[in-house]
């Protein structure tokens, strides 16, 4: 071999070995970064798993939190309409009570609601054959003897009106219809009928 072969020979060894450095580093470098990528890969794998679960458990309890509510919403709607019926049942009571007893409840709310004694009294069609001339003189009695001047009066008009009545002064009228002096009370009375029926 001449100097010239060998010294070609020394390059292109030289050459190879670097070539193959060249191409090992790259190889290393190529391994780092797929492996760099697949750690990066796998954690936003993971990343996005643990994301998604967490939306899915957020979702979750805010179906049930709605759910919760829906179901509150409809127990206090029922026990609501519980309630109105409850308060309905007491007029319609008051309004079937026996002749004789619906008298003396009307005549007892008519000596507390007279001021002068000269008013006048609007009941319903039902009412006005219930209640007598006779019962408005002993009304009016009752009213003198306690310094008014017992001339309370049925008006010539007639309404509608559930019970009780609405007394009429030149001024005035006082609703004290069953359903009026009931939502007068009803603050009152709603905790008391709600305890009643919820216990």
């Amino acid at each position: 071999m001449s100097g010239a072969e060998k010294l070609t020979a020394k390059i292109l060894g030289e050459a190879e070995s670097f070539a193959e450095q060249v191409i090992s580093g790259a190889r290393q470098q190529a391994e780092a970064i797929l492996t760099k990528a697949r750690q990066e890969a796998e954690n936003r794998r993971k990343q996005l798993l643990e994301q998604a679960q967490k939306q899915a458990e957020e979702r979750k309890r805010r179906t049930r939190t709605i759910a919760e509510l829906e179901a509150r919403k409809a127990l206090l709607a029922a026990k609501k309409e519980l309630v109105e019926d409850t308060f309905a049942r007491a007029v319609a009571r008051l309004q079937q009570l026996e002749p004789e007893e619906y008298r003396k409840v009307i005549a007892s709310m008519l000596l507390a609601a007279a001021e002068t004694g000269t008013e006048e009294i609007i009941v319903s069609a039902a009412d006005r054959a219930r209640l007598t001339d006779d019962f408005l003189r002993q009304v009016n009695k009752k009213l003198a003897k306690q310094g008014k001047q017992g001339k309370l009066k049925f008006a010539a008009e007639t309404r509608d009106i559930e019970g009780g009545f609405i007394l009429r002064t030149r001024d005035a009228e006082i609703n004290s219809s069953f359903p009026a002096l009931l939502r007068m009370q009803r603050e009152q009375l709603e905790p008391d009928v709600a305890a009643i029926l919820f216990a």
